[in-house]
Formats: C-alpha cells, structure tokens, sequence
C-alpha cells in the first residue's frame, strides 16, 4: 500500500499538480505565463494560455474608475460627488485604460494567484497579480494614482494601503480629483 501511495505521490508530483512554492514568493502558489490579449480596462485583461484557453482576469488588489459604466465618487475617498468629480474619475478610467493597453496589450506576462485571496472575484473572473518586465502591474496602478486599493484580503494589501495613502497625499492620478488637491 504504501509503495502504491508513493507512486501516486510521484506521479502528482512529475505532472506538476501538487501546489508546492513557485518562484521567489513563499506564499506564492500558483504562477502562469500567459499572453495578454485584450485589455478590457485598467482592471481587467483577457489572457491566453499556451495551450490556446483564454481567461478574464480582474487584477488583485486595485480599482480602477469606470470607463463602460458609472464612477462611484464615493468609492474613491474625498472625491466629490458632482458632475466634476464623476467626470474627472472617468477620464482617469481611460488614462488607466490606455496605460493597461501600452503596457500589457499583446506582451506576455506571469500571472500570481494569492493563496491569501479569493481565486475567483463576483463575476467568475480569476484574480491575479501580472508580472511583467515592468515590475508588478497591479502595484503600479496604485503607486502611480490610476488606482484604489480594492480593500479585499490578499497578501499585500497593507503595501497597497501604503501606496494608495501616498498617491493621495500627492494628488497623484485619479486623485487629483479629490477635494483639496
């Protein structure tokens, strides 16, 4: 018996099923290289794996402001809630459209699933970190104001949390459009 369950074992292991730690991250799971295929916004991308499966996936950890639906200012603290405010946010959502396409369109990108996290969001869609020659996408978006942080569980969010405080304070991005900035 225990000679089957050690062939079963290593014959998970060869087929590369078992979790085990990928990578530089102990808590990191889960990696896939994929290849960026359309940019839906500044949150969403579609990727396509290897063997030709495609996925949606909402970047882990950020919110971008709405480019096919309405802005929320109240998401989006000290952010007034007037035709200003909805207008401002709505073009920082196509500014974070267009630095999603400049960046990610066509490249090909890791994608880290954090064990911390949700696997799937609301809509089915897999959450994500991207990893690209740029760094790490999704920081990026909170670092540089064309994101909030999505305060969900995840393994960096109190980093996000940081940035996003920073991005504020500066009236970086998105968040020139908040009172007093």
């Amino acid at each position: 018996m225990r000679r089957v369950l050690l062939s079963c074992l290593f014959v998970l292991l060869l087929a590369g099923c078992l979790g085990g730690v990928v990578g530089d991250d102990p808590r990191t799971t889960e990696r896939h290289d994929v290849t960026v295929v359309e940019v839906v916004d500044g949150d969403t991308v579609e990727v396509e794996y290897p063997n030709g499966t495609r996925e949606t996936v909402r970047l882990l950890g950020v919110d971008t402001p709405e480019v096919h639906a309405e802005n929320d200012p109240a998401e989006f603290e000290g952010v007034p809630d007037t035709e200003t405010g909805r207008d401002c946010l709505r073009d920082w959502g196509h500014r974070s459209s267009e630095f999603a396409r400049t960046e990610l369109a066509g490249e090909e990108v890791t994608l880290v699933v954090d064990p911390e996290s949700d696997r799937r969001g609301g809509y089915g869609r897999l959450l994500a970190y991207v990893e690209y020659d740029g760094g790490h996408f999704n920081r990026q978006l909170v670092d540089r104001g064309y994101a909030r942080l999505y305060d969900t569980e995840f393994a960096d969010r109190d980093q996000y949390a940081d940035a996003e405080r920073r991005a504020r304070a500066n009236g970086t991005g998105l968040w020139s459009c908040a009172d007093g900035s």
